[in-house]
């Protein structure tokens, strides 16, 4: 039974670790990628939006000084939050 819950606890965190890599963009900034694409974290990234995802862009809510060029892409870009 133990074999059988170390067995599962090993696939499950090979599945949460899998697909994360971290890239620099043509522009120069960072892009994250975790959990297979599920989570995407771009820092100065001024790239518009796809217009097939929810968009907010949190410069509005927050009220910076200026933007930051961070944008989080979640569920594989079906949401984007954005500050720029």
């Amino acid at each position: 039974m133990k074999s059988i819950l170390r067995l599962l606890a090993a696939l499950t965190l090979l599945s949460f670790a899998s697909g994360c890599a971290t890239r620099t963009t043509s522009t120069g900034g960072k892009e994250t990628t975790l959990l297979g694409g599920a989570v995407i974290v771009s820092k100065d990234s001024f790239q518009p939006t796809t217009p097939a995802t929810v968009d907010a862009d949190t410069s509005k809510i927050i009220g910076r000084n200026g933007p930051s060029g961070q944008k989080v892409s979640l569920f594989w870009g079906l949401m984007t939050l954005h500050d720029y």
